[in-house]
């Protein structure tokens, strides 16, 4: 073998391996939801409760409690209660007499992806506090329970010492 042809065949057991495949690139992952300060909501989280309390003001408790519930995982997993939630809401408003405003009160967070929204439904004879749970989830913050109660010692509840 001639000395050119030697070194290429000795060349050519010494070439570079292929190189390494790269494996394919996975989409990024979206990114977790911006944490809201403390006491703050989202805006269509807001505007959603807002239009609850101007359809519950108005009389239209089934179209209030669709508009709260929209996006919601809720409304689709458990379609029996909103229908229980329109009547306790009507029973409620027999007792307290027509709803007149309502107003978010308060907003605490549970880390970055749950808060607890106290709010306040003026009515002609006395107040209903209302507390909704909002949750970050499915890419979307949306609003999982609400709850209603007539005490009025419940929107003292969370005050500390001192506050009065």
């Amino acid at each position: 073998m001639k000395p050119t042809l030697l070194f290429l065949a000795l060349l050519s057991t010494l070439a570079p391996a292929a190189p390494p495949k790269t494996p394919p690139k996975t989409p990024p992952k979206a990114p977790a939801p911006a944490p809201a300060p403390a006491g703050e909501l989202d805006a269509a989280v807001r505007a959603r409760i807002e239009a609850f309390f101007t359809h519950v003001a108005s009389g239209k408790i089934d179209e209030g409690y669709a508009r709260l519930f929209e996006g919601s995982t809720l409304a689709k997993e458990q379609p029996a209660l909103l229908p229980t939630l329109v009547s306790n809401t009507k029973l409620m408003l027999e007792k307290c007499g027509p709803a007149e405003n309502g107003a978010v009160l308060q907003v605490r967070s549970a880390g970055r992806t749950l808060k607890e929204v106290t709010c306040i439904l003026n009515c002609r004879k006395r107040p209903i506090r209302w507390t909704l749970y909002v949750y970050f989830g499915e890419g979307r913050w949306q609003i999982l329970d609400a709850d209603a109660d007539l005490e009025l010692g419940s929107f003292f509840d969370n005050e500390k010492p001192g506050e009065r």
